[in-house]
Order: C-alpha cells, then sequence, then structure tokens
C-alpha cells in the first residue's frame, strides 16, 4: 500500500540512527502528516526527538517514551499508582537467582528476556531483573487521548521458545474472555498510567493474570492481594503495538483515531466499531536453516512473506519467515488453529527446504 519503501540497517538496540535520519531529511516533510512508529526506538528514544524535529511524531513523545521505558521511572510511577507488578531488583538476590528474569528495557518481542540465573557476568546496561511469576499472558490495546482511554480489545498472547529465548513472541488473539475483575485492573492500569505519562493514541499494556494467589512477598507495592485481585503489570509498549493487527480489520478508523489523537485533531467517530469474533496472529519461525530454490504457494492466511531478490531464499535457523492468520469464534480455537498453521507452513518450507534435499 505504500509509495515507496526503504530498507533500514536494524540491530538489537533498534534502527540504525544515522541511517533513518538521512532517509527522512531526504523527503519532503510538507507532504506527510507525520510520522507514524512502532517497535524499534524503545531503546533509543532519542532518536525519535531527532526526528521530531523534523517531522510531527504521529505517536508519544520522545520524553514519554524514556521515561515509561526508563525502569527505575516506570515501576516507581507504578508503586505509586499502586497498581501490582512483580518484583524488580538491580541486584540479583544469591539465594533466589532462578526465581528471577533478566529484561531489556528497550526490547521487543520477548528475545531479550531470559532467565537470570543464566545470565552470569552481573547486570548490562539498560537491563534490569524481575521476579518471575506463572500465569496467563494477556494484554489490552487501548486508545489514549487528553479525556481519558477507551479499551480496544483485550489479548491473550503466547510464547515460542527458541534456545536462548525461552520468551520469544509467539502470537496473540484478540477479544480474549477475562472476568470483570481482571477486565477492571487492567483498565484502571491503563487510565492511570495513561495520565501520569500522557499517553497519546493507541497504546498497549502487558500483564500476567496470576494462576494462584501471589505472596505478598512476590508483589510490590504492598497493597494485600485478594481472590480479585490477580493482575500484575509487566509493562506499557507506549506505541503502535503487533495486536493492532487483530482489530483494525474490524474497525478501519483505528489507525486514523491513533493519529486523531496524537495530533489533538478531534475524533472521527464517537464508538470503535468491533464484534465478538477472536482474531489471532502467530510468527513462524525457521525450525532449522533453510534454503529454498522454488517458488512457495503460500496460503492465504500467510502474510509478511519474504520478498525475493535472488535465486534462493535463506533463513538461519530462529529468524521470522511469516506471519499467519487466523477468524475465530473464540480465544481457544483461534490460538489452536494459529499454532496448527505454524505448524503446516514449517513443514511445508521443510519439504521445500534445498538443504534437505541436498542430505
Amino acid at each position: 500500500m505504500s509509495e515507496n519503501t526503504l530498507t533500514i540497517g536494524y540491530d538489537s538496540r533498534g534502527f540504525n540512527s544515522n541511517q533513518l535520519l538521512s532517509a527522512i531529511q531526504q523527503l519532503d516533510s510538507s507532504r506527510f502528516v507525520g510520522f507514524a512508529y512502532g517497535s524499534g526506538f524503545e531503546a533509543q528514544p532519542e532518536l525519535l526527538q531527532k526526528i521530531s524535529e523534523f517531522i510531527p511524531l504521529i505517536g508519544n513523545a520522545a520524553s514519554t517514551v524514556a521515561a515509561i521505558k526508563n525502569p527505575l521511572a516506570f515501576f516507581a510511577a507504578l508503586q505509586q499508582l499502586n497498581i501490582n507488578h512483580p518484583k524488580i531488583c538491580s541486584a540479583l538476590p544469591a539465594h533466589d537467582a532462578e526465581a528471577y528474569l533478566i529484561k531489556f528495557s528497550g526490547g521487543s518481542g520477548g528475545w531479550h528476556i531470559r532467565y537470570a540465573s543464566a545470565g552470569g557476568g552481573g547486570l548490562p546496561a539498560g537491563h534490569y531483573y524481575q521476579h518471575m511469576v506463572a500465569g496467563r499472558a494477556v494484554s489490552l490495546l487501548f486508545l489514549a487521548s487528553g479525556d481519558g482511554i477507551e479499551v480496544v480489545g483485550f489479548n491473550e498472547q503466547w510464547c515460542s521458545p527458541a534456545a536462548g529465548m525461552p520468551f520469544r513472541y509467539g502470537g496473540a488473539a484478540g477479544n480474549a474472555e477475562l472476568s470483570h475483575s481482571v477486565c477492571q485492573q487492567l483498565v484502571s492500569s491503563a487510565t492511570a498510567l495513561a495520565q501520569k505519562f500522557h499517553l497519546r493514541g493507541l497504546n498497549s499494556l502487558d500483564a500476567i493474570v496470576l494462576d494462584t494467589i501471589v505472596l505478598n512477598s512476590l508483589v510490590q507495592p504492598a497493597c494485600r492481594p485478594t481472590e480479585d485481585e490477580r493482575v500484575l503489570v509487566l509493562e506499557i509498549n507506549p506505541r503502535l503495538s503487533a495486536t493492532l493487527d487483530l482489530y483494525s480489520l474490524l474497525d478501519h478508523s483505528l489507525f486514523t483515531r491513533h493519529v486523531s489523537a496524537c495530533l489533538n485533531q478531534a475524533a472521527v467517530d464517537s464508538d470503535i466499531r468491533l464484534n465478538g469474533r477472536s482474531h489471532a496472529h502467530a510468527i513462524v519461525y525457521a525450525s532449522h536453516d533453510l534454503e529454498i530454490t522454488v517458488a512457495v504457494d503460500w496460503p492465504q492466511w500467510v502474510t509478511d512473506t519474504p520478498a525475493c531478490f535472488g535465486p534462493q531464499l535463506t533463513f538461519l535457523t530462529g529468524e521470522p519467515v511469516c506471519t499467519v492468520l487466523v477468524d475465530a469464534d473464540d480465544v481457544e480455537t483461534a490460538k489452536k488453529i494459529a499454532q496448527g498453521r505454524v505448524e503446516i507452513i514449517q513443514n511445508l518450507l521443510q519439504s521445500l527446504n534445498q538443504n534437505n534435499i541436498s542430505s
């Protein structure tokens, strides 16, 4: 759908800043409303600030992203707002190391999360330790403006573990069925955080719904958990989220409303219009090194397919290949079909793999 596309270098910290700034500065900014962004800036919000000096941001301000992705600032805000979250620390308790994860505050997609006991060598810059809790991974996609927040949808997420990446993002299903209490806690937390950090546009809040009552020693702040208090907030993604895909087909005005909220314009529609079905997506990762020299007949429910600029497609083990899509009556069905379709595509790719044929 784009008039033009540019390829920019990308690594563990996000976009190559020199390449991206050079590309943007060559554009005629008068032709554009603004710069809409997703992931790739959490570790370097200063890049967003430089971009904003050339073209308006369609998203949160660079200072907002910097504050939310600063673990000390963000978790201090959770503490101040009485929002439950897993314990975090900058020094790993020697007697309880296996109970902690190490996370990169500027990471996305779960690739950066690993067990702290496997880390070694102390805490790298921009990382923090967080107590590991078992539960259901959920998120809330919401639209924030000066008037508060508007719920877009509640989602369930899952991992696609790989060697060295036990919490790699696997996929998500929309319109998750959550209890009234859990929904209330998610909305309340998102509302308070939106006001605290002056959020604008589409954002998402990630949380864990606990399997069991969590002991007071595992939860901060000191508000006592009850049967209804089972949600622990993990983070806010102050940007366009992958879960936007789960709803944009149901309400085509979502991106327009994101633009309006970010640029302080009047909303085009008064209500977000969705239905009760569950859309899901799942990432297909290469389970082995792949070398494909023939055209792939992708099913209609596959998107993000790789472009082939040479005689073959090559993927290393663990690299993302494409995305599968699902539309179902409920989350459990959508999740099951999505995971089945991932397996179908992996089998298809393996059957076409030149390395496999050669051997």
